[in-house]
């Protein structure tokens, strides 16, 4: 080797493809009954390098419901199978309170912290509303041209109940 010696330069490209960013999707259930959630994406034969996470998501909040093989609720089960493409989130006994908004499965490059994945669900936990109520009351004599206002309310229900009028 002569005095000049040589100069290599080795550039590295990683890059991360994203695999799939989903469209949101709906899904009911019943208070109390039991539902899962799919995250799909191509099988990884290494789990080391990437994070896998179900969140939470309301108006005010962002909350992690699951990291990795790990649920963070004791309602919440994971099938966690990323060699297979496969990390459901199982919620048992559902909760309006608790369970009723969106939920986010994210697959994410460990170090960039880059989505590769992002599966979206609105979970709506159906429930029932409070028999309607109608004030004055139920039976009210009204005298022909005079003006009788009456309300009719119900509270809760998932989603709001829709209420109408019928003349009998």
């Amino acid at each position: 080797m002569d005095a000049k010696g040589y100069l290599t330069v080795v550039f590295l490209l990683v890059s991360f493809v994203t695999w799939a960013v989903s469209e949101d999707s709906s899904r009911d259930t019943r208070e109390g009954e039991d539902v899962t959630l799919e995250c799909r994406f191509p099988p990884q034969p290494s789990r080391d390098t990437l994070t896998y996470y179900w969140a939470k998501n309301n108006k005010q909040t962002h909350d992690n419901v699951a990291i990795g093989h790990v649920p963070l609720d004791a309602n919440y089960k994971i099938n966690y199978r990323v060699d297979k493409g496969i990390y459901d989130l199982s919620i048992s006994n559902a909760s309006y309170d608790r369970d009723n908004g969106k939920f986010e499965c994210k697959v994410k490059a460990g170090g960039s912290g880059t989505n590769l994945h992002v599966q979206k669900y609105t979970l709506t936990v159906l429930t029932l509303p409070q028999q309607p109520v109608i004030t004055p009351s139920s039976y009210v004599t009204v005298t022909e041209g005079k003006k009788q206002e009456l309300t009719c309310s119900s509270i809760g229900g998932s989603p709001d109940p829709e209420v109408k009028w019928y003349r009998q």
